[in-house]
């Protein structure tokens, strides 16, 4: 099955592309554009790309809190993005993508922008914890 990984963001939105097959997740692109644009754009790539299911990164819990404020934020473009689309929507932790996306740039000279890299991270880890 093939997935599309979402690192929402209020500036731009990460994307990447995985597969349930090979349970590889690779970065795909980022949409530097909010709203209704930006849902459009997705939706585009959903068809386009085939995908079958949407993984979203959502903010759960860094040091035992959760930030309220953002996990609001990001369900509420769950709930637009579902309006656009009937395909069906997971939610997977993205705690410290951000920074693990800067390490695989520096360290590992990944050459992905850091919101696909987060988007591919956040996908990874949803494939590696529901393998079979």
């Amino acid at each position: 099955m093939r997935l599309l990984g979402i690192d929402y963001g209020k500036r731009k939105i990460g994307l990447a592309f995985g597969d349930t097959e090979t349970k590889i997740a690779v970065p795909l692109e980022v949409i530097w554009k909010q709203g209704d644009e930006a849902i459009r754009d997705i939706v585009s790539i959903l068809k386009k790309e085939d995908m079958e299911e949407i993984v979203i990164g959502i903010p759960n819990a860094v040091g035992g809190h959760s930030n309220e404020k953002q996990i609001a934020i990001v369900r509420s473009f769950i709930d637009k993005l579902k309006k656009f689309t009937d395909l069906p929507i997971e939610e997977e932790d993205e705690s410290f993508t951000t920074s693990e996306s800067r390490r695989l740039m520096f360290e590992e000279g990944a050459e992905a922008e850091e919101d696909a890299l987060a988007a591919m991270i956040i996908l990874q880890s949803y494939l590696n914890r529901t393998a079979e």
